[in-house]
């Protein structure tokens, strides 16, 4: 725990670690949580009161830059040999950094400031319309590119790509009647496909709460096609309507047939798969156990199934190294 001038914490874009705020008395109350956006009305308040934090960081810089170094150099490799080296170089060098125990916003806020190209106020409009829900949308979008590099996704504008795509697949949830009874359903949905609608009609949510649950994809969809200048691939936008999708035909919003699931939509079903919308996250500290361990009914769709096999085999790989095994 240090003690942090609102003018440095003003640097910041994402908060890194934990915010206090100590009274005169020396009560602490708890103001931010890790991996939220700074708000700058939040920063021009306390800077009239010249506001100093109590601030526990749980990101390490030399983490950060590490990556953004490997990603930097990934981006302007151009032989496929070279990308598949430098590629299996950032995956190992994550389960190196993870296997201690590294928090994993570390990482997230390395694919953030090197991959996001979302405008400003998009990012803005998804935490205004729920800071756990942009926390979600950030953390699979980090999962997204650890994901495609372990499956031989290794060129930098597709990571990129991969990683708006996954960053926006929510984005047709920023309705005025989003609400704990949406993001709830969404966490069924990713848990158990099928379920998300017949839970909202359980708790008796609105007919306009379940048109938002339905029609987030398609809204999404239609965002992302608006602006298909974020992307280098603009073909790729149509992976945003597979998130709820699997090749039984049991998802939503098309039901598409047995076959159409490829190993592309399968990196965004599997990252969206990977985070819920929540107020905390157990995986933090302990990223790779929770890989390892990862439970859900999509895993039996078998195109999320390789892809998942194929992003533990790539971390198992590199560990079996690290210890000589």
């Amino acid at each position: 725990m240090k003690s942090i001038p609102v003018k440095e914490f003003a640097k910041k874009v994402i908060c890194d670690g934990h915010v206090y705020l100590r009274s005169s008395e020396g009560r602490r109350f708890y103001l931010m949580k890790p991996g939220v956006l700074i708000d700058p009305e939040f920063i021009k308040k306390h800077a009239r009161l010249n506001t100093v934090f109590d601030y526990d960081q749980v990101t390490r810089a030399e983490v950060i830059e590490k990556f953004t170094y490997l990603f930097h150099e990934l981006r302007y490799l151009q032989f496929e040999k070279d990308l598949r080296l430098k590629s299996a170089e950032i995956v190992q060098l994550f389960q190196q950094y993870y296997a201690g125990g590294e928090h994993f916003l570390s990482f997230a806020e390395a694919c953030f400031k090197e991959f996001c190209g979302l405008p400003e106020e998009v990012i803005s409009k998804m935490h205004e319309t729920d800071v756990h829900l942009f926390r979600k949308s950030m953390y699979s979008a980090a999962f997204a590119v650890l994901i495609a590099l372990s499956n031989d996704f290794y060129h930098y504008l597709m990571i990129k790509d991969f990683y708006n795509i996954t960053l926006s697949l929510d984005m047709g949830l920023c309705e005025a009647h989003y609400s704990y009874f949406v993001s709830e359903a969404c966490n069924q949905e990713n848990q158990y496909p099928g379920t998300g609608k017949e839970w909202l009609k359980k708790e008796k949510a609105s007919e306009l709460e379940i048109n938002v649950f339905l029609g987030h994809p398609e809204k999404s969809y239609e965002f992302i096609k608006a602006n298909k200048n974020l992307l280098s691939y603009p073909e790729l936008a149509e992976i945003i309507l597979y998130q709820h999708e699997l090749s039984q035909g049991h998802g939503f919003p098309r039901g598409i047939s047995k076959g159409q699931v490829s190993s592309w939509e399968a990196v965004v079903i599997l990252a969206d798969a990977l985070v819920e919308i929540k107020d905390k996250y157990d995986f933090e500290n302990d990223v790779l156990h929770f890989i390892e361990n990862f439970k859900n009914k999509k895993l039996s769709d078998l195109p999320v199934q390789r892809v998942y096999q194929k992003l533990c085999m790539n971390l198992e790989h590199f560990y079996k190294q690290g210890t000589g095994s």
